[in-house]
C-alpha cells in the first residue's frame, strides 16, 4: 500500500512538473501588430467590433470614457470585413493607436485597460478627441 502512494505522488509531481515546464519555457506570445501601411492613417485610435461580439460593447465603453464620443474611429466587421482582413485583425475587439508617422504605437485584443490606453494615445501625441482618418 505503501508503494502505491509513493507511485500515484509521483505521478502527480510529474503531471505538476510538466505542466510548470511548458508554462515556463513555452514561446512568449509577440506583440499583436497590425499591417497599417497604405490602409489607415496617422494619428489615430482605432476599434475594431462585430456585432456578435459579447465584448464588444466593453471595449466601445473603454474608448468612449477615455477619448471620448468621437475621439476614435470603428470599423465593425459586417461593414468593413476586406480592411479587418487586410489588416490582419483575428479577434475583436481589437483596436490600435497611429502617431502621426502612421506608426502603431499601441495595440490591443480585447477590452483595454485604462490605462494602457491613455499611454498609447499619449505616446502618438494624441489629446482626448484625436480621430483617424482611412486611406
Amino acid at each position: 500500500m505503501d508503494s502505491e502512494l509513493l507511485l500515484r505522488f509521483l505521478i502527480v509531481l510529474s503531471a505538476a512538473a510538466v505542466v510548470v515546464g511548458i508554462a515556463r519555457y513555452r514561446p512568449k506570445r509577440r506583440g499583436w501588430v497590425l499591417r497599417t501601411a497604405g490602409n489607415l492613417a496617422g494619428p489615430g485610435v482605432f476599434l475594431f467590433t462585430a456585432a456578435a461580439c459579447g465584448s464588444c460593447e466593453s471595449a466601445r465603453a473603454v474608448y468612449r470614457r477615455i477619448l471620448g464620443e468621437d475621439g476614435f474611429q470603428e470599423f465593425t466587421w459586417e461593414e468593413h470585413s476586406e480592411l479587418l482582413a487586410k489588416l490582419g485583425v483575428a479577434e475583436v475587439p481589437a483596436g490600435s493607436v497611429l502617431d502621426a508617422s502612421d506608426r502603431e504605437v499601441g495595440a490591443f485584443v480585447g477590452v483595454p485597460g485604462r490605462i494602457r490606453l491613455r499611454l498609447a494615445v499619449r505616446k502618438a501625441g494624441l489629446s482626448g478627441g484625436a480621430r483617424g482618418a482611412s486611406h
